[in-house]
């Protein structure tokens, strides 16, 4: 198996740490925009919309990180990442949902405007705060739900956000911050000045 990755982005790094924090059987090839790794007739192949992650495994060509997610928790049951019923997969399916259509889009749209106005998005963390109210982590125990979210907590921009009033997001992204998965991929970034 063999995992296309970027690991600055939230969407790279939710799969990386999965794999990292699982020791999944997964190699990672960091691609190389600059030499256009992502631009070859090979990679388009893979993932047609040229952008990583992507997975593949045997004949299966997989890309978008939470479908990746999932593939993995399923095909390694023993991460136990993914609940039995149907109404635990179905409570996973709206969390990747929400993280997909309210939380991504709600961070780029800071992102875009430069002014780290952060009044429109909080709501999306009283959500979230609310949700971990006496959780260790989002569903109760430990999910592919926690992995997908946590990334996008863990960014320049988003650390900036004071969450002295979210006792219990700050708890669980400090939980989720010291698992080794997010050790493994924490940002390096290059000194200053």
């Amino acid at each position: 198996m063999l995992l296309y990755s970027f690991t600055i982005t939230p969407n790279n790094r939710k799969v990386e740490a999965f794999v990292k924090h699982f020791d999944l059987p997964v190699d990672i090839y960091h691609v190389n925009f600059r030499k256009g790794d992502t631009k070859t007739d090979e990679f388009f192949a893979i993932n047609p919309m040229r952008k990583v992650p992507a997975l593949v495994d045997g004949d299966l060509n997989l890309w978008e990180s939470n479908a990746i997610l999932t593939y993995l928790a399923a095909k390694f049951p023993e991460t136990s990442m993914l609940p039995d019923t149907i109404e635990g997969r179905a409570d996973v399916d709206r969390w990747l949902h929400w993280q997909s259509y309210h939380l991504a889009p709600g961070i780029g749209a800071i992102k875009a405007a430069k002014s780290h106005d952060f009044t429109e998005f909080l709501p999306l963390l009283e959500i979230l705060d609310k949700q971990l109210e006496g959780r260790e982590y989002i569903r109760g125990d430990m999910s592919v739900t926690d992995f997908a979210i946590a990334p996008y907590l863990m960014t320049k921009l988003t650390r900036e956000i004071d969450m002295t009033d979210m006792p219990n997001l700050k708890g669980w992204l400090t939980r989720m911050e010291n698992l080794k998965g997010f050790v493994e991929t924490i940002v390096k970034m290059p000194p200053t000045g």
